[in-house]
């Protein structure tokens, strides 16, 4: 016992120089790592667009709006830009991914309108020297006619070309002089729409009717022959359409205004009874008289024309474009 006791002291001082001796120095901590936000994604408003007469719309879009995200953010978008979109509306997905893998999405519309197109597409513009598009010449005492460049069917075809593409087809059926009444006219009216093959009728007639007779013998030749003309296109499965004289001013072959209305009177009950629709060309003409009438105080100028084309394309677009 003795022995073990004269160990002690040792053991002690050996244990206590052990812990006196310095300490392993602490490591540093480890770098901080910066990683980005999660990408986010804006996509562009939704679009309507008018499908064009040739075929589906295809749809340019711009690219979603990126932000945040780490590293390269790759977008991809369904259906892409540059493709074709059928009418009705479509939603466009798109989706961000960064390097790390995380994602974020957003969608639009894209919403194809039908190209507008008409129910009927070869119409035949059947009528005396309006129809036909004679001016007066002027500055000459001989109030000499000659045919516009700009005829009114020819500014309705403009119009329906630029609205409904190449389809329609205007047909100009006019004839200087020729009576609603007369004996020929009903044979020509035929003859033009079998040749043309047409399924809509436009019946601007009866002033020389009214031109070359007394009055109310005038007005009354022009309602028959415009009834019989409007009879037969309906009977032959036409769209018909018959436009009011047009207004008058004071010259050389003036019709009296009063007379003129007393006959568009009467052509409107035609269109009643005949089931035809009515073009009103003489209301709006009649606002802007002077510039619309020529010197004869019958022919149409070519603004007057131009106008007159303008009239009947809006009655043919309320009437036959299909909605």
């Amino acid at each position: 016992m003795r022995k073990i006791g004269k160990l002690a002291p040792a053991i002690a001082i050996a244990v206590a120089g052990a812990c006196s001796s310095p300490s392993a120095p602490t490591p540093p901590p480890p770098p901080l790592v910066l990683i980005a936000d999660p990408p986010e994604i804006s996509c562009p408003a939704a679009i309507s667009i008018t499908a064009p007469f040739t075929g589906p719309a295809t749809v340019n879009y711009a690219p979603p709006t990126i932000t945040k995200g780490e590293g390269v953010v790759t977008v991809t978008c369904s259906p892409g830009t540059d493709a074709t979109f059928p009418v009705g509306t479509t939603n466009v997905e798109c989706q961000a991914t960064d390097a790390r893998q995380r994602t974020a999405s957003c969608s639009f519309s894209v919403t194809v309108a039908a190209a507008p197109r008409l129910s009927r597409t070869r119409i035949l513009a059947f009528g005396d020297s309006i129809t036909a598009g004679d001016v007066v010449v002027p500055n000459t005492d001989n109030v000499l006619l000659v045919p516009t460049a700009q005829p009114y069917p020819a500014v309705l075809q403009q119009l329906i070309r630029d609205r409904y593409g190449n389809q329609p087809v205007v047909f100009n059926a006019g004839l200087s002089g020729e009576h609603a009444f007369g004996s020929n006219t009903l044979p020509r009216f035929g003859l033009a729409y079998r040749v043309n093959n047409a399924d809509s009728v436009v019946i601007l007639e009866g002033f020389n009717d009214i031109l070359y007779a007394e009055p109310n013998q005038g007005i009354a030749e022009a309602e028959l022959g415009v009834r019989v003309l409007a009879s037969s296109a309906r009977t032959q499965g036409a769209r018909v359409f018959i436009a009011l004289l047009t207004p008058t001013k004071p010259g050389r072959r003036q019709v009296p205004l009063g007379i003129v209305q007393a006959a568009n009177d009467r052509l409107r009950g035609v269109a009643r009874t005949e089931g035809a629709t009515v073009i009103d060309t003489f209301t709006p003409l009649l606002a802007n008289l002077d510039a619309d009438v020529g010197s004869d105080g019958l022919h149409l100028t070519p603004l007057g024309y131009r106008h007159l084309g303008e009239v009947v394309f809006a009655a043919i677009r309320a009437e036959l474009e299909v909605r």
